[in-house]
């Protein structure tokens, strides 16, 4: 059985600081939020002329907004949502991309999957067949150091019920893309709560960015991005 450290967990709504068993993803839960929870701090480095460099490790969080605030649908924005081009290009992006500056080591980062169909929960063949998400889902099976968790979005359109199950059913459905290494390192897979969303939903592009499912995972602070 393989022991992982998190610091904290929550199981069955108790905080369990230290080392868990994984058995799965079903009765694990993170403290809401972002992944900041894995933020270790400055490291010290020590380099081969004998200096030393503080390393700062950085956990951004993902910008989200809540709000009340709903734009319909404009004339064919469904239909053509439901094409492999959909309303965004490309479908998969990385958040942030790049280092924030020097000394600075990324420990976490999130993985979109955009422009779901409207009332879609699958992945479109396009999405699935663009090179970079290959990339990064083989990254997520080789690196044995990552962990996951997985957030499903929707735009603001429909009432909450159905919304909600949008969001859970595109978590599953990226979760089920993975390898079987990542999936045991998934700490969660569910979706985003009410009323919460990526950006605004004023446009149809922003509607698109919405009907998304995050892919949040920590980063070994060791490695160079």
């Amino acid at each position: 059985m393989k022991y992982v450290r998190v610091t904290p967990v929550f199981v069955d709504n108790r905080e369990r600081p230290g080392f868990i068993r994984w058995r799965g993803v079903r009765r694990v839960t993170p403290r809401l939020g972002s992944l900041a929870v894995f933020s270790q701090g400055p490291a010290i480095r020590l380099k081969q002329d004998g200096s030393v460099v503080v390393e700062n490790d950085s956990c951004p969080q993902l910008s989200k907004i809540t709000s009340e605030t709903c734009v319909a649908y404009q004339p064919n924005e469904i239909r053509i949502s439901h094409t492999e081009p959909g309303h965004a290009t490309p479908d998969v992006i990385l958040v942030p991309a790049g280092l924030p500056g020097p000394n600075v080591k990324i420990i976490c980062q999130y993985l979109i999957i955009r422009d779901f169909g409207v009332n879609w929960r699958h992945l479109k063949t396009a999405t699935i067949n663009e090179q970079f998400f290959k990339d990064m889902l083989a990254r997520f099976e080789a690196d044995k150091s990552l962990v996951f968790r997985i957030v499903g979005y929707t735009d603001c359109v429909g009432v909450e019920r159905h919304n909600t199950f949008l969001r859970k059913g595109r978590a599953r459905n990226v979760f089920n893309l993975m390898g079987t290494s990542a999936r045991s390192r998934v700490i969660s897979v569910g979706g985003a709560p009410p009323k919460t969303y990526l950006t605004d939903n004023s446009t149809i592009a922003a509607r698109a960015d919405n009907r998304s499912v995050v892919i949040e995972f920590s980063v070994n602070s060791s490695a160079t991005l």
